[in-house]
């Protein structure tokens, strides 16, 4: 799909019947929340493969030390599909696709994953990684941002889960039979840290022979409550519940017909369920579909007259000065900061040119209706700095904006025309 923009007449002159792309449908209060819902999940995901990049320590990145342990993996990707969107979603009326952002601070990662690394030190001691390390390296970490994006077309097939739309019925069923499986593996996990007599915890009941774990697993999938979710960034979470009292009756069971130690004995583990103070035990596990099973396209359309500047990412400095009436909160100033950061780049970005001569301005003075849309995607500038305070009273704050998304807001009231690629030939018969 190649946007014409040969003849300047073209496209700022009256012949804007032939040019002018019909607006994109407004989505119903249905489709509108379930593009919320899957623009944040991508967001999420998005910015949890931009935290698995980040150097640890040594030379490793944060997913080597993923790859080592699957409950540190799987605990950081729960947390992060927890993290809060920042601002509002972002509803263009040119296209119908909604943003939604997700932003992480360093420190706030950190914390985090020293907590991880406390409660699991097994790889981190493996790899050398401890504490002091990771701070250090945090401290040289940006401030993570990520935005998320759903088109109202990707929406309108309501027999599957938000975010599945283009997932087989053998992927839905893969991911829900591994999110059971790992579900599983937690419980079993969970149910090893229970303690018992003597300084003992039931993983070495467990551990006793492999006709116990047998018969305890076999018993935990009769037992158990199973709950699957197909979450909107295509994991399936899985959930099994095993209540307190079915778990003393299955180990109870299990002591007495396959157990052939002496170490364990049924009070045990009645003595076990009154110290533990626990209803219920819940191992909450993660299954995603195989690629296979994705119905993506294996190509994305190029576009040869798309601008250089469409790839490059605008970055400015918002000051906020102070007055002589009463100072706002901090918060305040540094969106005041923020915004005159907005002011700037709005200035840049009406002198980029799109081919031609012709600049943002030109374009968006020609059609009046994607300037809301084009202010709407300015509110998405992030702040990517610490604010920092003058003795004044001044803050400056660092913003960027990617320019992608400005394109693909222009391009929607360009004639579009379909090329075969300069260096094409027929394929051989």
């Amino acid at each position: 799909m190649v946007p014409n923009l040969l003849m300047r007449a073209a496209l700022l002159g009256a012949a804007t019947a032939e040019l002018v792309a019909q607006p994109a449908a407004s989505p119903t209060p249905g489709q509108q929340k379930e593009m919320e819902q899957v623009a944040l999940a991508r967001a999420r995901t998005e910015l949890l493969e931009q935290a698995a990049s980040l150097p640890v320590f040594a030379g490793l990145t944060l997913s080597s030390w993923l790859r080592q342990d699957a409950e540190v993996e799987r605990a950081l990707r729960l947390w992060v599909r927890t993290l809060p969107r920042q601002g509002k979603f972002r509803f263009y009326s040119c296209d119908a696709v909604c943003e939604a952002d997700v932003r992480l601070e360093p420190g706030e990662l950190c914390e985090k994953l020293a907590a991880l690394l406390e409660d699991h030190p097994t790889v981190g001691q493996s790899l050398g990684i401890d504490g002091s390390k990771l701070k250090a390296a945090a401290a040289n970490w940006p401030i993570l941002w990520a935005t998320g994006r759903c088109a109202a077309a990707a929406v309108s097939d309501t027999r599957r889960p938000p975010g599945w739309r283009d997932v087989t019925n053998e992927g839905l069923e893969l991911a829900r039979a591994a999110a059971i499986a790992d579900a599983y593996q937690v419980l079993l996990s969970e149910l090893g840290q229970l303690p018992l007599a003597q300084g003992r915890h039931l993983r070495d009941f467990l551990d006793s022979s492999a006709q116990v774990r047998e018969a305890v697993q076999a018993e935990l999938s009769r037992a158990a409550k199973v709950r699957v979710e197909f979450a909107p960034d295509q994991v399936a979470v899985g959930e099994v519940r095993i209540e307190m009292r079915d778990l003393l009756r299955i180990l109870t069971r299990v002591c007495q017909e396959q157990y052939r130690g002496s170490e364990f004995e049924a009070a045990d583990f009645r003595q076990m369920a009154l110290s533990v103070q626990k209803t219920e035990l819940i191992g909450t596990g993660l299954g995603v579909p195989p690629v296979r099973s994705l119905l993506r396209g294996r190509y994305q359309p190029v576009e040869y007259d798309r601008p250089a500047w469409t790839r490059e990412c605008l970055v400015a400095t918002g000051r906020y000065e102070p007055v002589d009436e009463e100072a706002p909160e901090p918060a305040a100033r540094t969106e005041a900061a923020r915004l005159d950061g907005i002011d700037q780049l709005y200035q840049r970005i009406s002198r980029l040119e799109l081919g031609n001569g012709i600049t943002v301005a030109d374009f968006l003075s020609y059609h009046q209706d994607l300037k809301d849309d084009v202010v709407l995607f300015l509110s998405g500038t992030r702040v990517i700095s610490p604010a920092t305070v003058d003795p004044a009273g001044g803050v400056e704050v660092k913003v960027e904006l990617p320019l992608g998304r400005l394109w693909e807001i222009l391009r929607t009231r360009m004639k579009l025309e379909e090329v075969e690629p300069p260096a094409s030939s027929p394929a051989p018969q």
